[in-house]
């Protein structure tokens, strides 16, 4: 449902359905969660600080934006609360290279952080890829998905996969940007960005981004690994879709090739079941 809205929202204001906003030159970004949804257990308040500044800086990052400013308004119930989190976004804003500007408090029952980052646009990309294309992504996909299960038990797949959850680092590298028609960040999910990329098209999945490390675990902790790989989330990873002729170089590798179709995702030959995380889900 949250999907759904939101685009109802950009419909009326007239505005490209996108991961930021292009103006003037400019692609803006705003960002937030509310801690009762989104705070985990192994999360202190300054790594929910950190986490909500890279998650915004993911998405300008994403489209080649040149991310410079940072905004931040947070409700807490107790200024102890707010100096933690305020301390998690200045690192993150040090640690990313953006100028921490200020922004709002309030004060309420639960604990909320908005962050808005405003940067330079190199060019105007959107989520729709073309038949032809090449999805590549940084193979990476089923940590944070382990962690959100098994985040006490000791394992190199959970342990790595707290630390992405804590202080996710989004400064991956850009390719060629001539070589990009198309392009997300994974936040809630790789099947988010498949079922949001296929609009005209059809998307057929060839190889699952993963480690060896994710596929040991997971028949070691009886899971189904598609699911890590799909149905995860908060990887903050780049999916982009580069133009016939091109080949991304390391640390990209294809995963999935664009065709002519209606808006489906095909794996192994059938519709992709994972959808992705969404808010309002039950509504």
């Amino acid at each position: 449902m949250e999907k759904i809205f939101l685009q109802k929202v950009q419909r009326e204001l007239g505005i490209e359905d996108n991961d930021a906003v292009y103006i003037d030159g400019l692609v803006l970004k705003i960002d937030g969660t509310a801690a009762s949804t989104s705070k985990l257990p192994f999360q202190t308040w300054a790594d929910f600080g950190w986490r909500n500044v890279a998650a915004a800086y993911s998405d300008v990052r994403v489209k080649y934006g040149d991310a410079k400013y940072l905004l931040v308004s947070i409700t807490a119930p107790s200024l102890d609360i707010v100096e933690e989190i305020v301390k998690g976004v200045a690192e993150a804003s040090r640690h990313f290279g953006l100028l921490y500007l200020g922004g709002d408090l309030n004060q309420g029952d639960c604990v909320v952080v908005d962050v808005a980052v405003v940067g330079y646009a190199k060019a105007q990309v959107g989520r729709r890829p073309k038949p032809g294309d090449v999805l590549y992504t940084i193979p990476h996909f089923g940590y944070t998905a382990a962690a959100y299960r098994y985040w006490s038990l000791p394992h190199p797949v959970t342990e790595r996969g707290v630390g992405y959850l804590k202080r996710p680092d989004p400064r991956w590298p850009l390719p060629p940007l001539e070589c990009v028609s198309a392009s997300m960040d994974s936040s809630d999910g790789l099947a988010d960005v498949l079922w949001t990329m296929a609009s005209g098209v059809d998307i057929v999945v060839e190889r699952l981004p993963t480690t060896e490390e994710v596929v040991k675990f997971a028949g070691e902790a009886g899971l189904e690994l598609e699911e890590l790989v799909f149905n995860g989330g908060e990887e903050f990873l780049p999916v982009f879709a580069a133009r016939p002729g091109c080949v991304l170089e390391s640390p990209y590798v294809p995963f999935a090739k664009v065709v002519q179709g209606e808006g489906q995702v095909w794996y192994r030959g059938e519709r992709l079941k994972w959808r992705g995380w969404s808010y309002f889900s039950n509504f």
